[in-house]
């Protein structure tokens, strides 16, 4: 059973996400989006299992028809439609970034750059990749075009993303832990 404590960060990172996946540019059939601002972040500061919780929160709102997803956006049809395969990412995500980033070195420098390629992995591997395919088989194209209209747009800004992500979520998750609301791995 989750502790109070638990299930108050769990629906609070939820609720940032909600705020913070709505925030788009469209620029094509995928718009550019916080969300994998804010599933990083989250997956940095919660681990694997309070930031994979808070993802399902998040996609079970979406599901049920809140409007949470990238362009105000909601309903079950999103997640089993050319984009949906971005957000079932979400999940996948925050087990491999949640799991990876959470032992800290003594080397600051050092610690902020494995954070950083962990979450770049997160990102365009499992993310993209879970992703592109879904597109692919919802829109019929091949990989190039749906590598083209899905991911390559968005490489520059997603590592951007990550490197923030990365230093907040260090940062973050360290003074909360100092704190003792957060407990260490």
């Amino acid at each position: 059973m989750m502790k109070t404590k638990t299930m108050v960060i769990c629906a609070v990172f939820a609720a940032v996400m909600c705020v913070f996946c709505v925030m788009t540019i469209p620029i094509g059939p995928v718009p550019i989006s916080m969300a994998t601002f804010i599933v990083t972040l989250t997956a940095i500061i919660l681990g694997p299992k309070k930031g994979t919780v808070s993802v399902l929160i998040y996609i079970l709102l979406g599901a049920v028809g809140l409007p949470v997803f990238s362009g105000f956006k909601g309903g079950i049809q999103i997640l089993f439609g050319p984009t949906g395969g971005y957000i079932w990412s979400y999940i996948f995500m925050t087990l491999f970034i949640g799991a990876l980033t959470q032992k800290y070195g003594t080397n600051k420098i050092i610690t902020l750059i494995r954070i950083f390629i962990i979450s770049l992995i997160g990102i365009i591997i499992i993310c993209y990749g879970i992703g592109t395919i879904q597109f692919m088989a919802v829109q019929k194209v091949d990989f190039a075009k749906a590598f083209a209209a899905c991911a390559a747009p968005f490489i520059v800004f997603d590592i951007i993303k990550a490197a923030v992500a990365s230093y907040l979520g260090y940062v973050v998750r360290k003074a909360l832990i100092k704190s003792n609301f957060l407990e260490e791995i």
